[in-house]
């Protein structure tokens, strides 16, 4: 039998903090709190979280970051070419690394430095950067609105006691409102949809700054469209030792949460910013079009059949692995 998730008594207090004198917590201030306290919050405790141990919670491309970090360094370089810079005059900024699981070492780097941005650090870009996430948007706040028949209603969580609930907001906040205006009327009932809104505040705060560079995110998300259509049951998840969780409100702090980030609205935010040369591509096209000399490399007729490196570009690429589960949204300014 599989062990089943503990609630954390420190985050259930954190969150009775939060609550107003009804219970009610705002969703958003119940996923940050459970995902980003300071000590407790998931992402911020000391625990294992990515790779193919039974005791993490879930996979990712850093996990086979050998082949992953050729990659996103050759296609990172030409992207900086393309904006008038070279590697040696680009500082490399990634952003939301687990600890100990950054994709590249100074040692081994061809950037004039290697800044590494936690959980919880302040953001601040220097004037030429490449800026560097992988699953970090999907990881931020949402909202969640539900389809009544007529009207679209705002959920939020009710805590009672150690236990939490889903509950409907007495009206939209003015952040629902804003997507809601662009969400169709003719929709089964409960047709739910999280809206994105952390990822797109988080994008926004780093393309507000001054720097020039390429822009590259590893996440997976759909457009506004398949959202607001194609999701009836919304795309917010838990995840626990590699199993996904359907109820989010489960064992806040001791979990990941996640959602869907919407690809629209981050593609229009690097046109706002003055970014071009936007592409969103499939993790597998990612590699086959802008990583052209590793592929050389993986597929040298000297190498054995079963070489490491094979082995790692297939996870990377296969579709049935991670090749299409993941896109890549990369862009420059100059």
């Amino acid at each position: 039998m599989s062990e089943s998730p503990k609630q954390s008594p420190e985050i259930i207090a954190a969150l009775a903090d939060r609550a107003d004198a009804n219970g009610f917590i705002e969703l958003p201030v119940f996923i940050e709190t459970a995902l980003y306290h300071p000590q407790h919050g998931y992402y911020c405790k000391k625990k294992r979280r990515v790779g193919k141990n039974p005791q993490s919670d879930f996979y990712t491309s850093l996990s086979l970051k050998e082949a992953f970090a050729e990659i996103v360094v050759e296609a990172s370089s030409a992207l900086l070419e393309k904006a008038g810079l070279s590697p040696a005059q680009t500082d490399w900024v990634e952003l939301g690394a687990e600890p100990g699981g950054t994709l590249l070492s100074p040692e081994a780097s061809p950037f004039q430095s290697v800044t590494t941005v936690g959980i919880g650090q302040e953001i601040e870009i220097p004037a030429n950067a490449v800026v560097f996430s992988n699953e970090l948007f999907d990881a931020q706040a949402f909202r969640q609105v539900r389809f009544d028949g007529s009207n679209w209603v705002e959920y939020g969580v009710q805590m009672q006691g150690d236990r939490f609930s889903w509950t409907p907001r007495a009206s939209p906040s003015a952040e629902a409102l804003y997507y809601i205006e662009r969400l169709p009327s003719e929709l089964p009932t409960n047709y739910t949809v999280d809206l994105p809104t952390g990822s797109l505040a988080l994008a926004r705060s780093i393309l507000s700054q001054k720097w020039n560079g390429a822009f590259v995110a590893f996440d997976y998300g759909k457009t506004w469209s398949s959202l607001a259509c194609d999701t009836p049951q919304g795309s917010a998840r838990g995840y626990y030792r590699h199993k996904q969780l359907p109820n989010i409100l489960e064992a806040p702090g001791s979990i990941d949460i996640t959602h869907h980030i919407c690809w629209d609205h981050l593609e229009n935010a690097l046109q706002n910013a003055s970014f071009r040369e936007l592409s969103l591509q499939s993790q597998e096209s990612f590699i086959v079009h802008r990583a052209p000399a590793f592929l050389q490399k993986a597929f040298d007729p000297n190498l054995p059949a079963l070489a490491p490196i094979r082995q790692k570009l297939k996870e990377l690429m296969h579709p049935a692995m991670m090749g299409q589960k993941f896109q890549a949204l990369s862009a420059i300014r100059a």
